[in-house]
């Protein structure tokens, strides 16, 4: 029986972490363009919903591979504020990990065990959680490189302005991934999570 978990848990995995490469290499899976310069990421989802349905190690995988397709994409695509800043591997990577870990560590002793009616309403939360951990930590590691490391070496000029131009558009796609991570939590994550239930019991 436990042979048996354990192979459904890796099947799962790798229906994930297919999924996730789905949605970074398919336009509109994952990144919902909102105007040239803002769009919205709802892979962050994808990643929370592998940690709920598998734990916060899981989930910590997926966003790993999230970040690595952040970096690659960061380098091979056409210069932007966006993909210069994560260049760096420590923003392209950390955040997404952060974000399985944390939001599957919630679910995992907070909500799993709770009425359908609670769970439900916690999964809108959830889902907010994940868009919210990515852009602050996004936030934080590019403040702390510039205003205390200095960075320079992902090509962005190294100066107040910058930088406050990058919060002020990372705050604006928060706010809107806020709301459409929420709305996928509540919608998608109740009968995902409903329905994976019986194969990770």
């Amino acid at each position: 029986m436990q042979q048996t978990n354990a192979t459904r848990k890796l099947v799962l995995t790798a229906m994930f972490i297919a999924l996730i490469l789905l949605q970074c290499f398919v336009p509109w899976l994952g990144y919902i363009p909102i105007n040239p310069v803002v769009q919205v990421t709802i892979i962050p989802f994808t990643i929370a919903l592998g940690g709920m349905a598998l734990g916060p190690k899981v989930g910590g995988m997926l966003g790993f591979i999230m970040g690595l397709y952040s970096l690659y994409n960061a380098w091979t695509m056409p210069v932007s504020i966006g993909a210069l800043m994560f260049r760096n591997p420590i923003t392209a990577i950390v955040p997404r990990i952060l974000v399985g870990v944390i939001v599957g560590i919630v679910y995992a002793n907070f909500i799993r065990n709770r009425t359908f009616k609670v769970k439900a309403i916690s999964l809108f939360g959830l889902g907010a959680l994940a868009a919210l951990t990515n852009t602050f930590f996004v936030m934080v590691i590019t403040w702390v490189g510039f205003s205390l490391m200095h960075t320079t070496f992902t090509g962005l000029p190294d100066n107040v302005g910058i930088v406050w131009l990058f919060t002020s558009l990372a705050g604006f796609n928060a706010i809107v991934e806020l709301v459409v991570d929420g709305i996928l939590g509540l919608l998608v994550g109740m009968p995902v999570l409903t329905y994976l239930a019986k194969f990770t019991a």
